[in-house]
């Protein structure tokens, strides 16, 4: 069982000033309570040795030990609720990926300039991943990422492109990357083209759709406004933007645009499932997965409304029951699937 609330909270971070300025939103809601905080990973390990915790707060670059051994420890010795917090760019955003991979629950970016105004700014953003990460379900991770599939026979790789006539559409946030990329490890390369869009900030959507493409049978990349959807390829939505589709003869295209201002989620899971109901109808299906909140509910339901097949990840093996639940709820998922068996569920219904 969860601990109740105040949920005790482990603030790592070299940095004095994160640390102080952590403490004290953190200290402001009545939800949370900072029971420590260390300047490195040596000190947070004494820490955790005579102190109990709920979830922690971690940066990257740090003294003695990098916040990614860290993590990696954590998660084989003691598994934690881990938000990694810090100063991420485009060109380390693989790192954030990594960290994902490794365990984390979820990653902020810190401000690269005016900390101080930045991070005031996120504060809500702040309080928000540490409450979800409190419920998040954390399991033992390998000590070394998985390894890509085997190669393939020449008939049997990523060159293989042909028009689909079937989209599936994946929706996910808190703990999605790691269940996307165990699902789409599974898939065979002729599965339909995929739609992919997980709650992720922007500079951060290019570097999960290579890591994905890595480690996969199909391929994947981040979706360009007016591409093909076709058989063997997924597209990553990218972060900050949206994605809906339109049908032109067979062929089915992806349409990128901006960020909605009615929506907290951007990309929003739900915009993308409406526009596959409307446009692809019975060729579709509609994928539920881990996350905190309610996108997707509404647009899975109009594709099962319109004829797709439509299914949500089940609790057990979700990190956070939200939106899988309120999909089941409402009826949109016609089924709920445990995540070893979704990638077999996809091939069922596309007849491969």
């Amino acid at each position: 069982m969860k601990n109740k609330p105040p949920y005790r909270v482990l603030v790592i971070d070299d940095s004095a000033f994160i640390r102080q300025f952590l403490t004290r939103i953190i200290n402001q809601n009545q939800d949370l309570k900072v029971i420590a905080t260390a300047a490195d990973p040596l000190k947070a390990m004494e820490i955790l040795k005579k102190t109990e915790v709920d979830v922690i707060t971690l940066d990257i670059e740090m003294p003695n030990m990098d916040g990614l051994q860290f993590l990696k420890q954590l998660m084989h010795f003691r598994p934690l609720p881990v938000v990694m917090i810090s100063s991420w760019t485009q060109e380390d955003s693989e790192m954030a990926v990594q960290a994902l991979a490794l365990g984390a629950v979820d990653i902020i970016a810190k401000p690269t300039l005016g900390l101080r105004i930045g991070m005031e700014k996120l504060k809500d953003e702040i309080i928000t991943k540490i409450k979800t990460a409190t419920q998040a379900r954390v399991g033992r991770f390998p000590s070394s990422p998985k390894v890509a599939p085997p190669p393939l026979s020449v008939a049997d790789n990523k060159g293989l492109k042909v028009t689909t006539d079937k989209v599936i559409a994946i929706g996910a946030s808190t703990g999605g990357t790691v269940a996307i990329t165990e699902i789409c490890q599974q898939l065979r390369p002729n599965v339909p083209g995929i739609l992919i869009i997980q709650h992720l900030p922007a500079m951060f959507t290019t570097s999960f759709a290579a890591s994905l493409n890595n480690t996969t049978r199909i391929q994947v990349k981040e979706a360009e406004d007016g591409e093909q959807i076709t058989s063997g390829l997924a597209l990553v939505v990218p972060g900050d933007k949206n994605l809906t589709i339109r049908k032109s003869g067979a062929k089915y295209l992806v349409k990128l645009g901006p960020k909605l201002d009615v929506s907290i989620y951007n990309p929003s899971i739900n915009h993308t499932l409406h526009s596959v109901a409307e446009v692809a109808g019975v060729n579709a299906m509609g994928v539920i997965l881990t996350g905190m909140g309610n996108d997707g509910a509404d647009g899975l339901k109009a594709m099962r409304d319109n004829g797709a097949y439509t299914i949500a990840q089940d609790e057990k093996t979700s990190v956070i029951y939200g939106m899988p639940l309120r999909a089941w709820e409402n009826k949109g998922a016609a089924k709920q699937v445990p995540l070893p068996e979704i990638a077999e569920e996809i091939h069922h219904w596309a007849g491969i």
